[in-house]
């Protein structure tokens, strides 16, 4: 989906992807139909359901805390889930707890996009002319996209806040946070999704251009780049306390920050990661099209369903997965 200076929120969907575009796989916690778009049972695997239709022609997914988005190849944005702030379709429901459809804000359908991101009650878009489009709670002004943001390359989604990674390689955040001084030549960005502990309100991340990993209290703006961590590409937040995965220009993964999140021992020609929590699921999408998965979906170990291959994107929502697969014949599998 994203470009590889993008960040997804919560779930981070940091793939390095081609555009390609297929169908939108969801498993796990589906009360809300976060999984599938369609409340199902409390777990649940399958095709998510748009409109009473099979999404296809994805390019892009994010997880939220309860709602899913996914980017489509002609540029619009459809959301599921939890939708009590309107924080997946764009506007509030008469069914708040499990809602489906195209966003759109204002009346007018969401176009021309090329980026999304999912927060805990609200969800950003990046437009094909360099700005932000932001919908959902703004209780801390998360919604409240600065006048004037332009040149945006790619966005990121927290608790209660939002960043902006302009193409100089600065960043700018709204909301419930405060930057750090010094931020520059960034190319991948990360915002907490969770609160931090000792008064902290949570921390954010960014990769700058050598590999390196600077992260930031987003309370005071106090930053600290990460000892011993070189030749990142791409970094996927976890939440508490500035737990990372990090994707390595070598096709590794290793779990780093304030705490830990350990993948899995051998893991190689990974091209995206996704995570979202210390006890919630992590994927790795490799080359081929293959996913690996650890940690927990509520009081289940993480897994991939049997038979989902050919997968271009990934998502992680708090306790759900997405995935996007090229092959119609994979895709029928989860009718």
């Amino acid at each position: 989906m994203l470009l590889l200076s993008a960040a997804l929120a919560f779930s981070y969907q940091l793939a390095l992807a081609d555009n390609s575009s297929g169908w939108v796989v969801g498993w796990g916690y589906n009360i809300t139909g976060a999984a599938t778009g369609v409340a199902s049972g409390e777990y649940s695997t399958g095709l998510v359901i748009i409109a009473g239709q099979v999404l296809s022609n994805a390019t892009a997914v994010a997880g939220g805390i309860f709602h899913g988005l996914a980017l489509k190849d002609d540029g619009t944005v459809v959301g599921w889930g939890f939708n009590r702030s309107g924080q997946a379709t764009g506007f509030k429901s008469s069914n708040s707890e499990n809602t489906n459809g195209i966003v759109t804000i204002n009346g007018q359908v969401l176009s021309n996009i090329v980026a999304i991101a999912a927060g805990w009650t609200h969800s950003l878009a990046l437009k094909s002319d360099g700005t932000v489009i932001a919908w959902g709670d703004s209780e801390s002004g998360q919604t409240a996209v600065p006048n004037g943001l332009r040149d945006v390359v790619a966005i990121a989604a927290g608790r209660e806040h939002s960043l902006a990674l302009k193409k100089d390689g600065t960043v700018v955040g709204w909301g419930k946070v405060k930057m750090p001084t010094g931020l520059s030549n960034v190319v991948s960005i990360v915002a907490t999704e969770s609160r931090g502990g000792l008064g902290s309100w949570g921390i954010d991340s960014a990769v700058e251009r050598d590999g390196t990993v600077n992260q930031w209290d987003i309370s005071n703006g106090e930053m600290n780049a990460l000892k011993g961590l070189s030749n990142v590409v791409a970094i996927a937040d976890a939440g508490m306390g500035g737990l990372l995965l990090a994707l390595k220009n070598d096709g590794s993964v290793t779990g780093c920050g304030r705490t830990t999140n350990d993948a899995p021992a051998g893991l190689s020609s990974i091209i995206s990661v996704a995570t979202s929590g210390e006890r919630a699921p992590s994927l790795a999408l490799n080359k081929n099209g293959e996913i690996v998965s650890w940690g927990r979906i509520g009081n289940q170990r993480a897994g991939v369903p049997t038979g989902l291959s050919n997968v271009v994107s990934i998502g992680a929502g708090n306790i759900f997965c997405l995935a996007i697969t090229t092959n119609r014949a994979v895709a029928d599998k989860f009718r």
